[in-house]
């Protein structure tokens, strides 16, 4: 299994890094995806990562790939939504049935626009809902057409992953970890983690 992890200037750090812990945790190999001019990336705040390649190398990769996560925070989750490579990545996975994971502000912010959102349910941080107009282009209604936003902690609707803010990170990827590792290794890893 393979897992890529989006990073842009100003990402939530919880929403990026749980899940790249817990999925290494459970043997999925996960690798961190600049979408900036760096690999080097800062996040919201001010803790710098080094990501594992550029997002343009990763659209390149003849490897297989499982699924993607895109972390929310602000203005990351927006740069993200700016990335031409990281929109091409994302919409792959999607038309491919693969997972894509998002958090916070992420699918209001980077998916809607892409359709991603169309004919789904999703959460977001409370209010992001509000700001789908905003963030979804010019074609936004055809773009989310049919999608509901439940309001929920996580929402898996198919295989689109979706989390509401930092505080439901830990939540969210112990469901990744299920779905790429299998229950087993799920279950092991919140027994070792102390998963409330």
């Amino acid at each position: 299994m393979r897992v890529y992890v989006l990073l842009a200037e100003g990402f939530e750090e919880i929403e990026a890094l749980t899940p790249v812990d817990y999925l290494r945790r459970v043997g999925v190999e996960v690798l961190t995806l600049s979408c900036g001019q760096s690999l080097s990336v800062c996040g919201a705040h001010k803790i710098s990562v080094v990501a594992d390649m550029m997002v343009d190398e990763a659209l390149n990769c003849d490897a297989s790939v499982d699924g993607v996560v895109v972390p929310g925070g602000m203005p990351g989750a927006a740069n993200i939504g700016q990335c031409v490579a990281a929109g091409k990545l994302i919409c792959s996975m999607m038309r491919e049935g693969k997972v894509v994971a998002a958090l916070c502000a992420a699918p209001v912010v980077a998916l809607a626009r892409l359709g991603v959102l169309k004919g789904r349910k999703f959460t977001c941080y409370p209010s992001m809902e509000l700001q789908i107009e905003k963030w979804g282009g010019e074609g936004w209604q055809e773009a989310v057409a049919g999608s509901l936003y439940t309001g929920n902690r996580v929402e898996v609707d198919g295989n689109l992953f979706t989390a509401a803010g930092p505080g439901t990170a830990e939540e969210f990827s112990l469901i990744l970890a299920r779905e790429f590792a299998g229950e087993q290794a799920a279950t092991q890893l919140a027994a070792s983690a102390l998963f409330r």
